[in-house]
């Protein structure tokens, strides 16, 4: 179980968590490029964005598929 855990974090940090975090720093306005912002940023607020949209994905899904 370890290993799907392990995947499954990778998948949300790198991959989600990533992708949106750099969305929501380039539309607040941010002119850096994503080389410096990921060398200033924590894993863990990646982490959490990717969880976020996670669950807000879910949430729709529920909401309109019945």
């Amino acid at each position: 179980m370890g290993i799907l855990e392990f995947i499954f974090q990778q998948i949300l940090i790198n991959l989600i968590g990533n992708s949106i975090y750099f969305l929501f720093r380039k539309l607040i306005g941010d002119t850096r490029n994503c080389k410096e912002i990921q060398d200033q940023t924590a894993g863990y607020i990646k982490f959490f964005t990717g969880l976020v949209f996670i669950f807000i994905a879910i949430v729709l899904l529920k909401k309109f598929v019945k």
